[in-house]
């Protein structure tokens, strides 16, 4: 893969691509395979959304492409026009200069100027490994000279576990376009067995949800999210392609367009974030 980075520390390995991203394209615990991994860059370039562990900003979707913020409209480019969305954000290709690289962690930073989302900020993401796992901390700043609003999303792709659970709260309401609605719904049978552990082969898994907790299980695999991350989004398109998305999301669906559906850094203000992967 292009300029990757690998890290190891006991049983452990990471591959991460500082030019696409930071992407975490492959992590692996002795023979098994935690990620889902691409076969090639032509395959991730061609779906960079369902491989390693994307980063989304702002997350999931913006209605029509757009949002007000201190009666100000801000606009992004609609790249779902099926459904007159904009998806996931611009910085899962970002190119992050990397400030320090060792044998199990690397540091790296990108520096948005508003070409990437409209608002100057600072991103940066360590990958730190050990014979325990792997944590990734991501700092965001704003850089610039106003308050900034966000939301933050991992496209947490895993290779199919055989079980898995995640702690969901309610379910967002969602219309055609994959808005929220303002409605909150129950789990359905189906989502409660996401607590307890269920197998996911054959079924559709999709939905966004309030965090019940923070750590999810992929089998034998503990996931870990900071507080900060308060939805997961579950998504494995249809069940038969061999990957389940376990997504830690900080703010909501379209939360630019909600009251309370976002963060906001003042200036000068840093959040900061954290996953990490435990056997």
């Amino acid at each position: 893969m292009e300029n990757g980075v690998i890290l190891q520390a006991g049983a452990w390995q990471a591959r991460i691509l500082p030019d696409f991203g930071m992407n975490m394209i492959s992590l692996t615990y002795g023979d098994k395979q935690i990620l889902r991994s691409p076969q090639s860059m032509d395959a991730l370039k061609k779906e960079p959304y369902v491989y390693g562990i994307p980063l989304l900003f702002p997350a999931n979707r913006v209605e029509k492409g757009e949002f007000t913020f201190e009666e100000k409209s801000y606009y992004l480019p609609i790249n779902e026009p099926g459904r007159d969305n904009h998806l996931h954000g611009l910085m899962f290709d970002a190119i992050f200069k990397l400030i320090e690289q060792t044998r199990s962690r690397v540091e790296a930073i990108y520096e948005n100027k508003g070409e990437r989302y409209p608002f100057p900020f600072s991103m940066t993401i360590t990958d730190t490994l050990t014979p325990e796992g792997l944590t990734r901390k991501l700092y965001l700043k704003n850089t610039g000279d106003t308050a900034m609003p966000y939301t933050l999303a991992y496209h947490t792709s895993f290779a199919e576990p055989a079980v898995f659970s995640v702690p969901i709260g309610r379910r967002f309401v969602c219309n055609e376009n994959y808005i929220p609605t303002g409605e909150m719904a129950e789990l359905t049978a189906q989502e409660q067995e996401y607590h307890i552990g269920t197998c996911p082969k054959g079924k559709r898994i999709s939905g966004f949800y309030t965090a019940a907790g923070h750590t999810a299980y992929l089998d034998n695999i503990r996931f870990t999210v900071s507080e900060n991350f308060d939805e997961w989004v579950t998504f494995n398109a249809g069940g038969e392609q061999g990957f389940l998305c376990i997504e830690p999301q900080c703010g909501q669906v379209n939360g630019l367009n909600r009251p309370g559906g976002h963060r906001v850094l003042l200036p000068g203000e840093t959040e900061e974030f954290f996953v990490s992967f435990a056997g």
